[in-house]
């Protein structure tokens, strides 16, 4: 079989076929040339094209191609980490879990690419997102990542993770808390909110002012008058806002 001049046929038609149809040529003439579609990768030739025919070998069960296409999740090529994703999300689950997890935990670049791939999976890529929360090695840089595609989810459990982030030093996992109190209206966590007050980020004072305003939580009346005059002007001005709508 002439796998060059089969491809040369596919690209000069690829605009006439269906999704279905092309799903159908993948399996019938690229099954097992996954190796050749990865050197058209490297060789940036036809590189969406070939992205499209892993996923589709990949759905239809081709091992190779999964983990040709997890490969370049790693790209530093942005277009080809996005086109990865799309096409891991064509994969079977069992085929992307614990590679997708595994590359959360090192750690890289494409970290929160891997973690949009699980969430696509629904409750079994969420509940794999939580359980890394608590993995050994998990960075506070990766537990923000985690929180913020959780709430991206609207997942019950990130109102818990946040409580937990704000126990948290660490700045980025701060800020991700109280993104996700606001966008989860999570109330209950005002006095978290409040002990933001007198960190030494005044990108985290000022927010944690705003929010507290927003909110109106009149019990944290007394935490805004006690932090007394801001040296930074946007936090003083958010704090004194507040105060103006809680009194």
């Amino acid at each position: 079989m002439d796998v060059e001049r089969n491809w040369a046929r596919v690209k000069a038609h690829r605009g006439k076929l269906n999704n279905q149809e092309i799903q159908g040529l993948a399996s019938v003439l690229f099954l097992g040339q996954e190796d050749w579609l990865s050197r058209k990768l490297e060789q940036r030739e036809d590189e969406s094209l070939a992205i499209e025919f892993l996923a589709y070998l990949g759905q239809n069960g081709s091992e190779k191609a999964t983990r040709i296409l997890l490969r370049q999740l790693e790209n530093r090529e942005e277009m080809l980490q996005v086109a990865a994703v799309e096409g891991l999300k064509l994969c079977p689950i069992e085929f992307v879990l614990e590679p997708l997890a595994s590359m959360m935990l090192r750690q890289n670049q494409n970290a929160i690419k891997a973690g949009e791939v699980l969430l696509h999976f629904g409750e079994i890529g969420v509940d794999v997102l939580w359980q890394l929360w608590f993995a050994d090695g998990c960075s506070s840089s990766l537990r923000a990542q985690i929180l913020r595609l959780l709430t991206e989810a609207a997942d019950r459990r990130a109102e818990g993770l946040a409580f937990l982030a704000f126990l948290s030093e660490d700045e980025e996992l701060l800020r991700e808390a109280l993104v996700a109190a606001e966008r989860l209206g999570a109330r209950e966590l005002w006095g978290n909110v409040a002990d933001c007050l007198g960190n030494a980020s005044w990108k985290l004072r000022g927010r944690a002012a705003k929010l507290l305003g927003e909110w109106k939580v009149t019990e944290a009346l007394a935490y805004l008058r006690d932090m007394g005059m801001d040296p930074d002007p946007w936090v003083e001005d958010e704090r004194l806002k507040a105060i103006g709508v809680l009194e």
